[in-house]
């Protein structure tokens, strides 16, 4: 073959090898993509927008509302439960619009409207209601083609609330030595809401638990509440009752103290000494008491409220006082029971003693604390005086083993005859187990002295005195 025939044929060769190449590369020119892109989105959305169709589009879970006929509010009736609280929607539409659709875009209800609203008392009534289903917005461009559920059952009953005091059932004991006092709750109270006829069902709310271990410190915990029925029986079924609490659960303080066992004391007036002291019983004779260790090192014995008058004792017989224990600040008496006071009894046995009348003599009476240059007389010249004790010393008692002291510390500024209250005691190595019984009085007469009467006299006729008493020149 010449050189001129090679020429042309490896140049048709060559041509056909460049078109092959250039149309493989087009598609690696971005420029060219880009608007090749855009031509098939174009394309795409006309012929979709072209071929869409009403076509039916599910929305799921759509929230239900409950509304009230007028009937259904004067009653005071509420729905409690719904057999379902949602529901699925068909729509349908163009695509478009019917793709984007949200539970928001629905107002879907049932309605409460009894025939009657005369409840039975004891459990809810039931009542099927229709689903009724709407567009929140007219004009928006979908039909809506079915409803899924179509009817539900609402469960209604008119609405109580009611405030029920937590029982405690806690069981606890104390160690050797300390006092565990009664549970503090977090909450006395629980205020219960729901249906009338679950309400009442309800007799009593309370917390259950035991504590296992003596206690010997503070001891705290979390307790769920319980509520039992009428025949004392646990109510289980709180949800399916739809009742709501507004505390569920309490927290629990068990507190405790050491404890201590002191003595009562009762305190007396007018007591001889040589009284025997087994003759006053205290009952109880002592108390434990519970507080902190600061507190109880402090005290060694409880002094009862009132003192006792042996004046006013009785002979013969035994003389009963009942009194209140005091207890000193942040001090607890564990020995009473329940909300009782803290009470004594105090018993003063007189039996084998004796009243015996004595006369005391003027000359036994005593003045102290006279007015200021006044003077003082006595207007009683006897003072008939009682003494009590054991039979073999208060018969032997006179009116010499009698003093009587009359203080007018209080009458310094009156004049003429005057009661004055008398301390009336057996003087010293008498009846050592003796004692003055009542309460005396004693008249003394209280006048100017001769020196303040002859100040009082008319000024004029001491200036006559004083005249006729001047020598004469």
């Amino acid at each position: 073959m010449s050189e001129e025939k090679k020429r042309p044929e490896e140049s048709k060769a060559n041509s056909s090898r460049k078109k092959k190449f250039s149309l493989g590369k087009i598609f690696y020119h971005n420029t060219f993509v880009l608007i090749f892109s855009f031509v098939v989105a174009v394309v795409s959305w006309f012929l979709m927008s072209a071929n869409s169709s009403d076509r039916g589009v599910i929305i799921e879970d759509v929230p239900i509302e409950v509304r009230y006929s007028s009937a259904a509010e004067e009653a005071g009736l509420k729905v409690f439960n719904k057999s379902s609280d949602t529901v699925d929607l068909q729509v349908t539409g163009n695509t478009l619009i019917t793709s984007q659709l949200t539970a928001n875009d629905f107002d879907v209800a049932v309605t409460l409207n009894p025939t009657s609203t005369t409840l039975a008392g004891n459990t809810m009534q039931k009542l099927t209601a229709e689903v009724q289903a709407v567009k929140a917005n007219s004009l928006a461009n979908f039909e809506i083609t079915q409803v899924n559920p179509e009817e539900v059952t609402l469960e209604y009953d008119r609405y109580q609330e009611t405030n029920f005091k937590i029982e405690s059932n806690i069981q606890y004991s104390s160690g050797s030595g300390y006092y565990a006092s009664t549970p503090i709750l977090s909450s006395d109270n629980v205020t219960i809401s729901g249906p009338e006829s679950s309400v009442n069902r309800i007799s009593k709310v309370a917390v259950e638990y035991k504590v296992e271990s003596p206690l010997k410190q503070e001891a705290q915990f979390s307790c769920p509440l319980v509520l039992y029925d009428k025949g004392n029986q646990e109510i289980t079924n709180i949800s399916d009752l739809c009742l709501t609490m507004n505390v569920d659960t309490v927290d629990v303080t068990i507190p405790v103290s050491p404890v201590k066992t002191v003595s009562l004391v009762a305190s007396t007036l007018h007591q001889p000494e040589g009284f025997v002291q087994d003759r006053i019983q205290i009952e109880p004779a002592e108390i434990t008491i519970a507080g902190s260790t600061e507190v109880l090192s402090g005290i060694s014995e409880i002094q009862l409220d009132k003192a006792i008058d042996f004046a006013q004792l009785k002979a013969g017989t035994t003389n009963t006082f009942t009194m209140d224990i005091p207890l000193p600040s942040g001090v607890r008496n564990i020995s009473a029971v329940g909300d009782t006071p803290s009470q004594a009894t105090v018993s003063i046995n007189l039996n084998g003693y004796e009243e015996v009348p004595v006369t005391v003599a003027s000359t036994n009476i005593q003045i102290i604390n006279p007015p200021s240059g006044m003077k003082v007389d006595l207007a009683t010249s006897i003072l008939p005086v009682t003494v009590m004790g054991p039979e073999a010393q208060v018969t032997k008692l006179t009116g010499d083993s009698v003093a009587v002291q009359v203080d007018l510390s209080n009458f310094q500024n009156q004049t003429g005859t005057v009661n004055v209250p008398a301390t009336v005691t057996l003087t010293s190595g008498t009846g050592d187990s003796c004692w003055v019984t009542g309460e005396y009085t004693v008249s003394v007469t209280i006048s100017a002295s001769q020196a303040v009467a002859m100040a009082r006299i008319n000024p004029d006729e001491k200036e006559k005195d004083g005249l006729a008493a001047m020598p004469q020149e």
